[in-house]
């Protein structure tokens, strides 16, 4: 009775599926830069063709053992993978800036151990990484998970299996399939709701669309007389590339929203089982059956092709006719990986499992070497550049505004690779508190025996100030408590999770109970698209700590870019002017501290005039890089301009006295 899971054949138009699931996926990253919907397409693809493979070996030769499996997905995927990976490492040594090299080298290493979603999501949740350049291998995401679904898919499959064949009845696989899609399905819908972040790169909310394909065998193996195949098919066709131009961007993937693309792959599957309808013969074309044989590796190559091709002219956007290009040199490399290397190993049978695991590993550990040689070496320089400037004394700035310099700006290689590793002493002792966690976290800075304490509350953009301070409460003997949490400031917003809310009460709770003499805290918000201003909760949290007897003090906040600040710097080293890196002022600030009308709860610090000129917010002064992203001040700029924070700090503080 088993014997329609072992009767279905080789189908044309899966591959032309493949093909249209490819084209869609570099379309929209190249030209349109929003989620299509074609990796969804590429799962379900993937669980129907690897169910198939699993259950016709377990109900024709009663094989149990998921090794061979393994074994033929290794050779399928390590050749052309391995070698997409070593040539975008010999690529990126050549092209990517030492800003970003050490956490694309990181990303090569995870994709190499196929656990890039997993550096993604980790990346995802960490607030420094915000800003980071996408690496040219976080395609490898997708096949990461494809092969961490690989690797469970047969040790779910076969025990189900088992037990229909002793059951005598595909109700148990029928089941426990339903059973695992609704269940990841919901996990998916409540993760994105929470931080889709997070769940785009996660296995466990994406299982539901692997299993999809894998309940789609199962339909098709079980119900063969499908009507109204033509119409499936046109419909599958129409949610595919439908969805891909008409979901917005910013859509809730893999949640609802991916229901529209896995089922358009389903109902092709569907509409494609025991004869083809109109939809079907037309993906049975032949050169989209050729182009599905390779989409896997054309796949692979495009976003490498892509990133360096922005990183080596320095484009955001790219043409028709460069995309053009792109297209048709990953097509050509695509071709000659299945020709020349793929091909070579595609003969060798499932069976041999010692040898196709050897060739896993010969691929993987040339790879995984060099990256971690590469990755040492860099290790190497950051850690003695930090050590260098622990032990630097930098002279502080004297005067009250900075100033357009004649001469040019040198600054040496290692500084660009250390520049975003030098960061305020909280976030390396652990008193910073990171993610969803909402305890007020507290460490003590400047005069740590002093009775006069000063709490630093609020973001990162509170944070960067910590090491001015820190040698400022030394000098006028104040004790600097430093409580802030990453990415969210004193005073909630309406994009703000529920961990800030839950920070912003402990926060104010935990600073009535210290009793300090004055809060400092950012007085203003800037932004890279919009002026800056003052949030209302901002203001309601200065009233309730006034109201406490506080002294309120705030710092104006910096300018914000667009862009990465010290990549900028890097790409334009040879002839870095005035108007390479910088931007306006009057785009990035108010004409006048707007803090200056609620005198009467907060006393304000304006450091506006450290990061810009009259018309211009610099990238660099006096040799220094200014921030080490695109908006947070290196800490060399912060010690550097520690002066100019001192005398206006102590003015405020002799006022209130």
């Amino acid at each position: 009775m088993f014997d329609k899971y072992i009767l279905s054949g080789y189908r044309n138009d899966i591959q032309g599926l493949r093909a249209i699931g490819a084209l869609i996926i570099m379309i929209f990253h190249i030209w349109v830069h929003k989620v299509s919907g074609g990796v969804d397409v590429f799962f379900v693809i993937s669980g129907f063709l690897m169910s198939s493979i699993i259950l016709k070996s377990f109900f024709v030769n009663g094989t149990i053992n998921p090794f061979p499996f393994w074994g033929g997905i290794i050779k399928r995927v390590a050749p052309s993978a391995y070698v997409v990976l070593g040539t975008t490492l010999i690529a990126s040594y050549l092209i990517i800036s030492p800003v970003f090299i050490e956490g694309v080298v990181q990303e090569i290493i995870a994709s190499a151990l196929h656990i890039e979603n997993l550096q993604l999501m980790r990346q995802s949740v960490d607030y420094l990484a915000a800003d980071v350049l996408p690496s040219p291998v976080q395609q490898f995401w997708a096949l990461s998970i494809q092969i961490q679904f690989y690797i469970i898919l047969p040790l779910v499959i076969i025990p189900l299996a088992y037990i229909s064949k002793k059951k005598k009845t595909s109700l148990p696989l029928f089941l426990g399939i339903i059973l695992i899609i609704i269940t990841s399905f919901i996990y998916a819908v409540i993760s994105v709701e929470n931080d889709q972040s997070i769940s785009y790169f996660n296995p466990l909310s994406r299982a539901w669309e692997f299993f999809f394909g894998v309940f789609s065998f199962l339909l098709v193996s079980n119900f063969k007389k499908i009507k109204y195949r033509g119409m499936l098919g046109f419909l599958g066709i129409s949610l595919i590339i439908g969805g891909a131009i008409l979901i917005p961007k910013g859509a809730g993937f893999p949640s609802y929203v991916s229901l529209i693309p896995v089922i358009g792959a389903m109902l092709i599957i569907i509409s494609g089982s025991g004869g083809n309808g109109l939809i079907n013969n037309i993906l049975s074309n032949k050169l989209l059956v050729f182009f599905g044989s390779i989409s896997f590796t054309v796949y692979l190559w495009h976003w490498p092709i892509l990133i360096f091709y922005k990183e080596c002219f320095g484009y955001n956007t790219v043409g028709i006719v460069q995309g053009l290009v792109i297209i048709f040199i990953s097509i050509i490399l695509a071709y000659f990986s299945s020709q020349k290397i793929e091909s070579h190993f595609k003969k060798i049978p499932r069976e041999k499992v010692v040898l196709n695991f050897l060739i896993g590993i010969t691929f993987l550990l040339p790879v995984v070497a060099s990256a971690l040689m590469y990755k040492h070496q860099i290790s190497s320089t950051v850690k003695n550049s930090v050590i260098d400037f622990e032990s630097k004394e930098i002279k502080p700035f004297s005067e009250d505004k900075i100033h357009l310099e004649n001469k040019d700006t040198e600054i040496d290689q290692d500084t660009f690779l250390s520049i975003n590793k030098i960061i305020p002493a909280p976030y390396t002792i652990g008193c910073n508190q990171e993610g969803t966690g909402v305890k007020a976290k507290t460490c003590s800075f400047g005069d740590v025996k002093s009775d006069k304490k000063i709490v630093l509350v609020g973001s990162s953009h509170a944070t960067q100030w910590l090491p001015a301070l820190d040698e400022i409460g030394k000098k006028i003997n104040v004790e600097i408590i430093n409580m802030t949490k990453s990415g969210c400031s004193l005073g909630t917003f309406e994009t703000s999770d529920e961990s800030c809310e839950e920070w912003n009460k402990r926060a104010l709770d935990k600073i009535i109970d210290i009793n300090p003499y004055a809060v400092i805290t950012n007085s203003t918000k800037t932004s890279a698209n919009k002026k800056e201003f003052i949030p209302q909760s901002y203001i309601e949290s200065w009233e309730k700590i006034a109201s406490n007897g506080i002294n309120i003090i705030g710092i104006r906040d910096n300018p914000r870019f667009n862009f990465d600040v010290p990549e900028c710097i890097y790409q334009n080293r040879n002839s870095l002017d005035i108007n390479s890196c910088s931007i306006n002022r009057v785009d990035a600030l108010l004409e006048k501290d707007p803090t200056i009308e609620y005198k009467n709860i907060i006393s304000s610090i304006d450091m506006s005039d450290m990061f810009c000129t009259n018309d211009k917010c610099l990238p660099v002064f006096s040799g220094k890089m200014i921030y080490r992203d695109s908006n947070h001040m290196s800490v060399e700029y912060t010690y550097f301009i520690r002066d100019n924070l001192k005398t206006k700090l102590n003015r405020i503080l002799t006022d209130l006295n």
